[in-house]
């Protein structure tokens, strides 16, 4: 019988866009990460209270 793969749950001390951001302004041109070279905004919502902020992006 095959094992099934269940992959690990990485866990941040920080919010995982506060991570992101670091990385963007630490590697801010860095050609093995695309994101980081550029990247469009292609939607973005915000609801009324604030609480959630979703923004979708495409790689250049």
């Amino acid at each position: 019988m095959v094992q099934k793969y269940q992959s690990p749950v990485r866990v941040y001390k920080y919010p995982f866009e506060l991570i992101m951001a670091a990385y963007e302004r630490r590697f801010p041109t860095c050609p093995l990460i695309p994101m980081f070279v550029g990247s469009d905004t292609m939607n973005e919502f915000k609801s009324e209270d604030g609480a959630i902020h979703v923004i979708e992006r495409r790689c250049k």
